[in-house]
């Protein structure tokens, strides 16, 4: 499998990133307005309100308070006071007009998550990241301590933003750039490129990769603006791919995504596939719907609840091989899945939680 990042801006000047493996897009950081929160977000929150059962709401300048959970409310604190949040879990805004939608959940248990490690002030330690275990023995403990630094620097300085005289609420650290996320969630020894096109992002690469894993800076891949990086990767209908209803399969054969509030289904159809032998095309579309669909989770970053609807198989040889294929190219993706497997109307249930 060949892998590479590419890093670039959109029309508007919103930077973003991809992921390409074996020349397809399999994960996206999308470009974000800077008001918009993003996980792993610091700020300076103002309680609300404070719920026994629930917790505390913060007011962390979004359109909804987000929540504290009531065993992490500070003993003793009153609405007004300002406390200092990260955002755990972001939680969509998808909720009928002149209604109130749920606020995104916040902790304040501080994490700094780096390349190699994770740092934790209180109580103060440092988890290693699995991805240490990729690179040669002898580099693993200067890159994990060169890390580990880093972000105990970045915690001191985030208590010193945090006590400064500007009012709340308001950001206080933003560790997730799109870079820092990018090199962060992809970068592997055996990577391929790290491609850019922009000067002041490329400026942020390579001071990221200095900063935490040198050994990539041969593989960061300079190219002038002019160049068209997204047209280089096909990368100018990744929008319309993710966000669109119905995708299509190489043989004509089509996916319908369908999502509710509780879960995502998809629909595999033969639509305009054909071929002479109708049990050798369901086995065909239902093969490459799967990669497909494995792939499409990464790229829109579903979480929750999925539902497939694959075409009907007759032979418990076929199915299972279905099942095995699937559970194969899901293997691939940095969430969790939870595999249901498929059931006695030919449903395949899984539950991904995006990573």
């Amino acid at each position: 499998m060949v892998q590479d990042i590419v890093v670039y801006r959109d029309s508007a000047g919103w930077p973003q990133a991809v992921l390409i493996e074996d020349g397809q897009p399999v994960e996206w950081i999308r470009p974000q307005p800077d008001a918009a929160a993003r996980r792993q977000d610091i700020l300076l929150g103002r309680i609300e309100s404070i719920d026994r059962a629930l917790g505390a709401f913060i007011d962390i300048g979004q359109e909804t308070n987000a929540l504290l959970p009531h065993r992490e409310v500070p003993p003793g604190c009153k609405p007004g006071q300002t406390v200092l949040v990260q955002i755990r879990r972001l939680i969509p805004n998808h909720h009928p007009a002149g209604t109130a939608g749920k606020g995104h959940l916040v902790t304040t248990r501080l994490q700094y998550a780096g390349l190699f490690a994770v740092y934790e002030p209180n109580p103060e330690r440092v988890i290693r990241r699995s991805k240490l275990e990729l690179v040669p023995v002898p580099e693993q403990e200067p890159l994990l301590a060169r890390e580990a630094t880093l972000l105990q620097s970045a915690h001191m300085n985030v208590l010193a933003l945090a006590s400064g005289s500007s009012p709340a609420p308001r950001l206080v650290w933003r560790p997730r750039t799109v870079c820092a996320a990018a090199l962060t969630d992809w970068a592997r020894p055996d990577l391929r490129s790290i491609q850019c096109n922009d000067v002041d992002l490329i400026r942020q690469l390579d001071s990221l990769v200095q900063e935490r894993w040198p050994a990539l800076r041969p593989i960061l891949t300079v190219h002038p603006e002019t160049f068209d990086l997204a047209a280089a990767f096909r990368l100018g209908n990744l929008p319309s791919e993710v966000y669109h209803h119905t995708g299509y399969l190489k043989n004509g054969a089509s996916l319908v995504f369908d999502q509710t509030e509780a879960l995502l289904v998809i629909d595999v159809n033969s639509a305009k596939a054909q071929a002479q032998d109708p049990e050798a095309l369901r086995v065909m579309t239902n093969h490459l719907a799967a990669r497909e669909i494995a792939r499409q989770l990464r790229l829109r970053n579903q979480a929750g609840i999925v539902v497939v609807d694959f075409i009907r198989l007759h032979s418990a040889e076929d199915r299972a091989e279905l099942v095995r294929l699937f559970t194969s190219e899901l293997g691939k993706d940095r969430g969790k899945i939870t595999i249901g497997g498929l059931t006695k109307l030919g449903l395949f249930e899984l539950v991904r939680q995006a990573p």
